[in-house]
């Protein structure tokens, strides 16, 4: 069986690459390894904010390409990240005129598109009339219309090379299935633990899989093994959560408590802080899954950290989090609170001093670890009862993967383009990450690098 372009993986990367491909007269095949027509992919359940390194792809090219370089600490490849910038714009009216509608969410403050209808503000999971689920369909369908095909439940095993070059894909079964491309589209390694605890984290399972757990790393392993890049895979997209949410399928992916951890202190059983709180939830989930026992964290705060938690955030932690089964610790006194969250009551009176007492001077970066305020002022501890909630991070997608220039193409460990090969989406590396876990947004990576690779191929296959 031929066909001119071979798509493994229906997310968003994977429809978005096939239906350009099928735009421009190229016949593509989609390989999706769920067999369920409503198919488990981590598009398919997003919250649906389109952005690009927290700013809207409308902004101007060159604001959005320092943007990514500011949010990467300048880790990212200059061609990825100037592509992405460059077709920002275009890659949202490509959306609008595709169907996708947008809406301003009423808890988010920085003007960023949203893809409507938005989910419901509550704990818990909710995908069902979200826009994003209903986008999936419908790329779905136009793909079929162009005269594209989608094969549920076909798993890919292998690439097929010839001469140095991709040529199409073997199946679990052993159906070989030839291509004059491939486009890798099936996302990042999270849900592998023998990946994520060689890159991420000492102990695997005491991290919440934030996502539908389809991310195994297969486009990652067979694009090593024909001699791949990789860049950045020791980061990733996720956030803090409540300890009880590895238990507790109404504590995840909300109420998050990355605006609490910004605004208080966490602290290891020593009292300790050991990451800077200011930098953000996605920092500090890193952090946690860096320590020695990911299931050490604890964010401690107090009365008026907990009151303006009932504004923050998509899903406010308060009262969301007590109210589906999360535990709150709460007392009046700090040397109480250690002994109900299993902390030292020494090292935790040594801690709170000495952040309160730079706080109070003005000089919270001179803490150690530094304490940034540029984005979460810190607050001061003087407001008792003072709360502590156990933590996990949450992961929802890896940051790192396979490398890529800024036309989509893989490149191999000399940096030349391996013929015939592209990736789009979050198996792609290079673009997020660096020390400050910088996010540069998920859809923007599956949209806009879907959207080059699908244009690139067709521009190939033409010429």
């Amino acid at each position: 069986m031929t066909f001119d372009v071979v798509v493994i993986g229906a997310g968003f990367g994977g429809l978005t690459a096939a239906n350009h491909a099928a735009l421009g007269g190229v016949k593509p095949l989609v390989l999706e390894a769920g067999s369920d027509d409503l198919y488990m992919c981590n598009s398919r359940v997003a919250t649906g904010a389109l952005h690009v390194a927290f700013r809207s792809p409308e902004d101007s090219e060159d604001d959005l390409y320092q943007a990514i370089m500011d949010q990467t600490s300048a880790t990212a490849r200059t061609d990825v990240a100037r592509m992405v910038a460059e077709n920002a714009q275009a890659t949202i009216d490509w959306m609008r005129d595709e169907g996708c509608d947008f809406m301003q969410h009423p808890r988010r403050s920085y003007g960023l598109p949203m893809m409507a209808p938005g989910r419901a503000m509550r704990a818990g999971l909710d995908w069902e009339k979200s826009g994003p689920n209903l986008f999936l369909q419908a790329l779905g369908e136009k793909l079929g219309a162009r005269g594209g095909e989608l094969r549920r439940g076909a798993r890919v095993s292998s690439l097929l090379i010839e001469g140095g070059a991709v040529i199409g894909v073997v199946l679990e079964g052993g159906e070989r299935i030839a291509a004059k491309a491939v486009v890798i589209a099936d996302g990042g390694f999270q849900a592998d633990r023998e990946l994520i605890g060689k890159h991420i984290t000492a102990d695997p399972a005491k991290i919440r899989q934030r996502n539908t757990q389809t991310g195994r790393g297969d486009g990652l392993r067979m694009a090593m093994e024909i001699g791949a890049a990789t860049l950045g895979l020791d980061k990733f997209y996720g956030h803090v959560l409540s300890r009880d949410a590895l238990d507790n399928e109404k504590l995840w992916p909300y109420p998050q408590i990355d605006v609490i951890c910004a605004k208080g202190m966490v602290v290891t059983p020593d009292g300790k802080r050991f990451a800077d709180e200011g930098l953000g939830g996605i920092y500090m989930t890193n952090a946690i899954a860096g320590l020695a026992d990911p299931l050490s964290a604890t964010a401690v705060f107090d009365s008026s950290v907990w009151e303006d938690a009932r504004e923050s955030d998509i899903v406010p932690p308060n009262p969301a989090l007590v109210e589906n089964g999360g535990t709150v610790l709460q007392a009046d006194m700090l040397d109480e609170l250690a002994a109900k969250a299993g902390l030292d009551a020494a090292g935790l009176a040594a801690t709170v001093e000495e952040f309160n007492g730079l706080i109070r001077a003005g000089s919270a970066p001179a803490l150690s670890p530094a304490r940034t305020t540029k984005t979460y002022p810190a607050h001061m501890f003087e407001k008792p009862p003072y709360y502590a909630i156990p933590l996990c991070a949450g992961i929802t997608v890896t940051s790192g993967g396979v490398a890529v220039d800024g036309r989509a193409r893989v490149l191999d460990t000399t940096g030349v383009p391996i013929p015939g090969l592209y990736a789009a989406g979050s198996v792609v590396g290079g673009l997020e990450g660096g020390p400050g876990a910088g996010y540069v947004g998920g859809l923007i990576k599956a949209f806009g690098i879907g959207r080059i690779a699908g244009r690139e191929i067709v521009s190939k296959i033409a010429g």
